[in-house]
């Protein structure tokens, strides 16, 4: 409750500050919905999520349904025909409800990314992120991801902007993946697909819809899943 009520301070104080010039702001809801159930412990799970941005800098935070916070700061330049944004996020996961035979680290990663317009037609970008897991007080394997995402965008009618996305991930520590009952070690990598559809031209409010499949690590499971969220920008 009281991260929660951090994130909602948050929100409180964006929105008192939305007449400064350049700031902007906004809160964003999620849920998703994994094989037709709610999901609240995968690491894209539903939440709330306040942010900030000014000049190029930026910065969130986000509380999810499991009780994993995430704590985001980045800084995007624009350079003639193309963009480059750097990234550092904490994930805190001391409060996640979890497995006992499966204990969770908190994480760090890093990412940077590059974007642009191709002829005018559509956009694209291309980030690369390495997500490391901390020791966080116990002896439990430490996840080592190097990530891709290659994504391709274009606003296809006057209310409905279209995004598709592939995102590639490796575990590069396999000990991780064999705390996974029945899980190969050896399945290390895997590719995720997602599609969105963002409403552009609502006053106040931007929904989105999104559906996508997922890869597991050690095994040849796929999950296909839909979110549904809604941006309140200030």
């Amino acid at each position: 409750m009281k991260k929660t009520a951090i994130v909602l301070a948050l929100t409180s104080v964006f929105s008192a500050n939305i007449m400064a010039e350049g700031l902007s702001g906004g809160v964003e809801l999620d849920a998703k919905f994994v094989n037709g159930e709610k999901e609240y412990s995968a690491n894209n799970g539903s939440g709330i999520k306040a942010f900030v941005g000014y000049e190029g800098f930026g910065a969130s935070a986000k509380r999810k349904a499991n009780f994993e916070n995430e704590y985001n700061v980045n800084y995007k330049h624009d350079f003639d025909g193309f963009w480059l944004k750097g990234e550092y996020e904490f994930v805190d996961k001391k409060s996640v409800q979890h497995d006992p035979a499966k204990p969770v680290n908190d994480q760090n990663k890093f990412g940077v990314t590059v974007g642009g317009n191709i002829a005018d037609l559509f956009d694209t970008s291309l980030r690369l992120r390495k997500d490391t897991d901390l020791r966080s007080g116990h002896n439990a394997p430490r996840g080592d991801i190097y990530r891709f995402d290659l994504a391709a965008g274009k606003q296809v009618t006057d209310r409905m902007y279209f995004n598709a996305k592939v995102v590639g991930q490796k575990q590069n520590n396999k000990d991780v993946i064999a705390l996974d009952s029945g899980a190969d070690r050896n399945k290390d990598t895997i590719y995720n697909l997602e599609l969105r559809a963002t409403f552009t031209d609502i006053q106040n409010m931007v929904p989105y819809v999104e559906v996508g499949n997922e890869g597991v690590f050690g095994k040849d499971t796929r999950n296909t899943y839909g979110k549904v969220g809604v941006v309140f920008p200030f």
